[in-house]
């Protein structure tokens, strides 16, 4: 890693060493400045976790990285209000990449989730063998979602009880709600009975969560149709297929018709074989017919999925909004430099 030795990198008011950050900054920018397209093939896998380590979704990591690829101290200006940088944070990023031990706060927490009593019994861990998917009942409170409901709600700028305003807010992207950092949101994904779930199926408690958006899913109607998506994968099938998860919480009772999330259940186990007729025409084939299923739940449940599993929302047909947090938990990646 270089050696960054601006005072602007080496810390913030919190205490925080930014060194790493300015590193990625620099390798990054490196290569993206005179690229037009905001992809994100310039971001490493260890890049996104440093990221979510910090509170910053990688999407708007990205298009930041594009918009201040000239200026580091504007680009660290522009993600401080939308992240959650603290010392905590960066010394537990910058020990993963130089392959230290984590700090002792982080440890004691692993620890503490390991001594917990497992929240996935025998029969939904067998579930999660043969469907690939589970329920984990009350991950949130009731008090939990009304909260993130709330941010969810301020931040469209909505009265969620009032259903004429449902699809008039800009600062939807079709049923995603482009909020990534809130109190309510990060106190949500420091949930421990989420991490112990998420430990159980890794098999690991030194686990990193996702900066996640969260979701509204207004009735479907003639002038405001469902936008999708529909089945898909997040899965990149150019490279190695690896084990992975994702998550949903319902911060509402959620009905199989009220736009619920769908997947394919079991389909993990086809995917490594049956990888090349999906590669270069996902979207074309119609998912639907391998199998899908709706997945309804309580408010506070989530949903947890391999990623092998075609998945997406569908069409909302009750009276209801369907209203969610997108949560994920991962191993920090090895193997990197």
């Amino acid at each position: 890693m270089k050696v960054c030795h601006s005072a602007q990198a080496l810390s913030y008011g919190n205490g925080a060493n930014l060194e790493l950050l300015e590193a990625i900054w620099q390798r990054v920018t490196a290569s993206i400045i005179g690229n037009q397209e905001q992809t994100g093939d310039f971001i490493s896998d260890a890049d996104k976790a440093v990221f979510d380590l910090i509170g910053l979704s990688w999407q708007h990591a990205i298009s930041t990285l594009y918009q201040y690829a000239h200026s580091y101290k504007d680009f660290l200006k522009h993600i401080l209000p939308y992240s959650n940088i603290n010392e905590l944070a960066m010394a537990r990023a910058t020990a993963y990449v130089s392959g230290h031990a984590q700090p002792q706060e982080a440890l004691q927490l692993f620890e503490e989730i390991k001594g917990m009593d497992n929240v996935l019994d025998d029969f939904q861990m067998q579930q999660w063998r043969m469907d690939g998917y589970v329920v984990l009942e009350r991950a949130l409170d009731t008090q939990q979602c009304q909260a993130v409901i709330a941010a969810i709600a301020d931040f469209l700028e909505i009265d969620i009880a009032d259903p004429t305003q449902w699809y008039n807010s800009t600062n939807r992207n079709g049923i995603m709600v482009e909020l990534t950092h809130h109190a309510a949101l990060i106190a949500a994904r420091n949930s421990k009975r989420i991490h112990k779930a998420f430990s159980q199926l890794w098999e690991t408690d030194d686990l990193i969560v996702s900066a996640d958006r969260c979701g509204f899913n207004p009735p479907h109607t003639e002038l405001h149709p469902f936008s999708g998506p529909d089945l898909h994968w997040d899965v990149d099938f150019t490279k190695p297929l690896n084990f992975g998860t994702q998550g949903i919480v319902y911060l509402t009772d959620t009905e199989a018709q009220q736009g619920a999330l769908t997947l394919v259940p079991g389909f993990h186990h086809q995917l490594q074989s049956r990888v090349d007729e999906f590669k270069h025409q996902q979207h074309e084939v119609d998912l639907h017919k391998l199998g899908s299923k709706p997945i309804p739940a309580k408010a506070g449940d989530m949903v947890i999925w391999h990623q092998f599993l075609p998945h997406g929302s569908r069409a909302n047909l009750t009276d209801k909004p369907r209203i969610v947090q997108y949560i994920n938990m991962y191993p920090f990646p090895k193997g990197i430099e």
